[in-house]
């Protein structure tokens, strides 16, 4: 069975300039995860701005991160509708050797059960690579059922879920009962999903101050739940307002500031307002106040 890193994973936003795949900041952004601990990279999805890529730019992005961070694992996103297009994609992405693909259920369409673990089983066919299902049903229309995931495990190459806006109940129960990996990737939820035993997180937020979030990790995988906690309480106010508009405007914005990239998006994403860029630098202002030993101790 094919396995996947635990622990924080990012999913890296696209940087543009004038229009344009900013690579050289792509490169520098991902290095520097790299170098404070992330478990992998996720590339060409919701964060990074996926649906508003051209193949030859989502095939750029991945290019560019498989040279800057050779060891560290990519993961593609994969979110057509048609099952027979997210087929031909799966299989074209499939050629530049990715470490998995995270596929969501067909957005807008809304199909059953049975459509959803028939679309994903065809990707899976497709592309013979690690499959991550990317429940998110806020924007699909659609929930994957914990007996859709069961099903879905049958296959060895579907190896994970990441799992937005479900319950405490809920998660409990994929990562009891679905045989799969867990990761968490509703940012706001995402300690309380690693004490229920979530074998990592795919957390846009993780972007800001990367260590903090593998040390919470880390914690709690020892057992240190109140040093943990200290640290995720710490970070909770930034990553709220990271969310407080249409991701990633405020997260792009808030990079921008720290020099990674420009707050340039695409269309139909807009700016984040000048009054969220003010919180988000005084959040970042206040976080780089504290006594960052203590948090991470």
């Amino acid at each position: 069975m094919h396995q996947v890193a635990q622990g924080i994973w990012v999913p890296i936003v696209t940087p543009f300039r004038r229009g344009e795949v900013d690579r050289a900041a792509l490169a520098r952004l991902a290095t520097h995860l790299q170098a404070h601990g992330v478990a992998g990279l996720v590339a060409g999805a919701t964060t990074g701005e996926g649906a508003l890529l051209t193949p030859a730019e989502q095939e750029g992005v991945f290019n560019t991160l498989r040279e800057a961070v050779p060891k560290l694992p990519v993961v593609l996103g994969l979110s057509q509708a048609a099952t027979s297009a997210a087929v031909e994609r799966a299989r074209a992405l499939a050629a530049l050797r990715p470490d998995g693909l995270l596929v969501t259920p067909p957005p807008y369409v809304r199909p059953g059960q049975d459509g959803v673990r028939r679309h994903i089983e065809a990707v899976a066919q497709a592309a013979d690579l690690p499959i991550l299902v990317y429940n998110i049903p806020y924007r699909t229309g659609v929930n994957v059922e914990l007996e859709t995931l069961r099903a879905l495990a049958r296959d060895p190459r579907v190896v994970g879920i990441k799992e937005c806006g479900g319950s405490v109940e809920r998660m409990l129960r994929l990562v009891h009962e679905a045989g799969l990996c867990v990761f968490s990737g509703d940012d706001g939820q995402n300690f309380a999903a690693l004490c229920l035993g979530a074998h990592g997180t795919i957390a846009a937020a993780a972007h800001i101050l990367p260590h903090w979030h593998v040390r919470m990790f880390d914690l709690l995988r020892a057992g240190e739940l109140a040093r943990a906690r200290r640290i995720a309480v710490a970070l909770q106010p930034m990553v709220a307002e990271l969310f407080a508009e249409p991701n990633p405007a405020p997260l792009k914005a808030l990079l921008a500031h720290l020099g990674y990239c420009e707050p340039e998006l695409r269309l139909p994403f807009v700016p984040a307002s000048a009054e969220l860029v003010a919180r988000l630098r005084q959040g970042w202002d206040s976080l780089r106040s504290m006594d960052v030993q203590a948090q991470l101790a």
